[in-house]
């Protein structure tokens, strides 16, 4: 269980990392160092994230550009923390978050209902149901940045996504799971328990990116959310196989989540 000093020390870490990144750029670089280079971990600092996606974003758009300024993210809850939370709330981007859980919905709903710019649904997030939902959202054929966390099926939302074709993915992985394989949760497994058990591992992921015509250009701090750019994009990002692979991480505190006893199996693609 995570205490109120490990969340103080994240916020501090992430609050820090921008004044390090810019002493660091004052000392030559060792041989290999990631900062100053395409690597993007000294570019995390956390808003409204609930690690340091809000920064990563920023440099990732930074370097690809900025279309319209669109955005989609599932598994926001009540507003309140969220991979696009700052690109709604503080750049005014359009944008469509959907919440399965009702009482985080009727927030989520509070939150946005006079912001003609930002659209909420309270819908379960399915791949049988994914591009419905983003018709309803009026999501436009080519958003910004999709923003995958629903705590199980991502990898299989994001496989279903077929006819929208965002130009930055953050989705959600197991970094628990050996990143050179590719695992993945059956398709028809229950809601998340809480245990390690869940998701789809790094390998996997990657894989599917390379399918549809994605790279792996970061993986956080936290091993938490992988990065993919849509590879027709512009913008200097390190070699997917250069990317550092992270392990449990969670509230930089090095836990993951307990060990799952029930004896599920992954499927490995």
């Amino acid at each position: 269980m995570f205490t109120e000093a490990d969340l103080a020390r994240r916020a501090r870490v992430y609050a820090a990392l921008p004044e390090y990144r810019r002493r660091l750029l004052a000392v030559d670089p060792l041989p290999g160092a990631f900062v100053g280079s395409a690597g993007l971990t000294d570019h995390e600092f956390q808003l409204f994230s609930q690690n340091g996606e809000d920064g990563v974003l920023l440099e990732i758009l930074r370097r690809v550009g900025v279309t319209d300024g669109s955005f989609v993210e599932f598994g926001v809850e009540t507003g309140r923390e969220g991979n696009c939370i700052a690109l709604a709330d503080v750049a005014g981007w359009r944008g469509l978050f959907l919440e399965g859980d009702g009482a985080h919905n009727h927030h989520l709903h509070q939150k946005y209902q006079w912001n003609n710019r930002v659209r909420t649904l309270h819908a379960m997030v399915t791949p049988d149901r994914i591009e419905e939902l983003f018709r309803l959202g009026e999501v436009p054929a080519e958003p910004d940045v999709v923003s995958i966390d629903i705590d199980g099926g991502d990898y299989w939302v994001w496989e279903a996504l077929t006819r929208f074709h965002p130009r930055v993915v953050v989705i959600e992985y197991n970094s628990a799971l050996d990143p050179n394989r590719a695992f993945v949760q059956p398709r028809d497994t229950p809601p998340w328990d809480g245990t390690a058990f869940f998701g789809a591992s790094l390998g996997a992921l990657v894989a599917l990116g390379e399918r549809k015509g994605y790279r792996l250009v970061h993986c956080e701090l936290a091993g938490v959310n992988a990065f993919f750019v849509r590879a027709d994009q512009a913008g200097e990002f390190p070699a997917p196989a250069e990317v550092q692979r992270r392990g449990p991480n969670y509230f930089l505190t090095s836990h993951g989540h307990p060990a799952d006893h029930a004896g599920r199996a992954y499927v490995e693609l």
